[in-house]
């Protein structure tokens, strides 16, 4: 990266924090007016039954982008003190949704904070630990999901959906999705919070998975008789990790540990605010100076890099051309996001099925 480059992206990186500073204060100024528009009931002078048929049908959102904004619009009459952290860009329309379902005048100084800055999922749990589901029902349902194209509904012209009162975000004490014929399901894996120490875990599976789970279960049965699947899959993920371990690798085990541990097993890539990526999947141990020109493999001269952050490093090592010929046609640029929580699992099958399993993340390996 020459001088040009960087300043470049300094100016772009200035730019863009500019708008994004104007997106949250139009944020801020859009839920506000929504919250006095709701207030005053204005959509009925406009012929729709409710805020939400106005948001949907008026000004055209999606279904979930027009719940997330009724309950951030809810919420923002109830507790006017949101606006603050909304304009911030502490709050989201999605996490603001989530804290309305558990927000009350009791708890709001203590709870407001707590979501400041939180994912989807880690608002979901946050809300899962403050009010958890009174029954958690520990079991595995496997329904068959029959490959096919979704067919979308046709609703009859000026028809309005019905919109019961206030309801929170879908989260902790909802049921799982249900599948119904003729629809497919996604292949990413959906976690739902139930309670401060368990999930609820909905994968698609193939029936080979199956036949494993349940061979796997049954060889278990004579050392742990009534196994869960839980148990089951622990076990085999703790097996796969020690596997993992085993490796051969350049950089000795015990330089690896120690490199994890003091890089506190975040990614280490400077970011030009001054703070790192910090990703915590795809963890990959980098030379700072490459081994290709003679750097050791040592605790000082190693870092821990996400894959991304890892590609990146070795293109401005040994340039572009010259890593496009080991990177499985990645060309410059098109590497993974560091960021990105989960990998994709694969094209979907012709016939797959929906596992749902009840987890503990804190007995969990890894």
């Amino acid at each position: 990266m020459n001088d040009t480059t960087l300043l470049a992206a300094r100016a772009f990186h200035s730019r863009l924090t500019d708008l994004l500073g104007v997106e949250f204060a139009s944020l801020g100024a859009f839920l506000e007016a929504l919250a006095e528009f709701d207030r005053r009931k204005l959509f009925r002078d406009l012929g729709h039954a409710n805020l939400f048929a106005y948001l949907h049908e008026g000004l055209r959102l999606s279904r979930s982008a027009a719940h997330h904004r009724r309950a951030a619009a809810w919420l923002v009459q109830k507790f006017p003190e949101v606006l603050e952290p909304i304009r911030d860009g502490k709050l989201c329309f999605t996490t603001a949704a989530v804290l309305a379902s558990v927000m009350t005048e009791e708890n709001s100084r203590e709870v407001l904070p707590r979501f400041y800055g939180l994912s989807k999922l880690e608002a979901l749990e946050l809300a899962a630990e403050l009010k958890p589901r009174n029954v958690v029902p520990a079991r595995t349902v496997v329904t068959r999901v029959e490959a096919a194209a979704p067919v979308e509904s046709v609703r009859p012209v000026g028809q309005v959906d019905r919109v019961d009162p206030p309801a929170p975000a879908p989260g902790p004490g909802t049921d799982a999705p249900r599948v119904r014929p003729g629809e497919s399901w996604a292949t990413r894996t959906v976690v739902e919070p139930m309670t401060a120490t368990e999930s609820r875990m909905h994968l698609t599976v193939s029936r080979e998975f199956l036949a494993l789970l349940k061979k796997a279960r049954a060889g278990e049965s004579h050392r742990n008789p009534g196994a869960s699947d839980e148990e089951v899959l622990t076990e085999a993920l703790e097996l796969l990790i020690e596997k993992q371990r085993k490796r051969k690798a350049c950089v000795p085990a015990r330089v690896k540990r120690e490199v994890l541990t003091r890089d506190e097993g975040k990614c280490q890539w400077k970011l030009v605010d001054g703070g790192i990526c910090g990703a915590t999947v795809r963890l990959q141990i980098d030379h700072m100076v490459p081994r290709g020109k003679g750097g050791p493999s040592t605790v000082e001269n190693c870092r821990a890099l996400c894959q991304a952050h890892n590609l990146e490093s070795a293109r401005r090592a040994f340039g572009d051309a010259h890593m496009d010929l080991f990177t499985r046609g990645n060309k410059a640029g098109d590497a993974p996001v560091a960021r990105e929580a989960v990998a994709g699992y694969g094209p979907p099958l012709p016939l797959t099925h929906r596992a749902s399993f009840l987890v503990n993340p804190f007995t969990s390996p890894g």
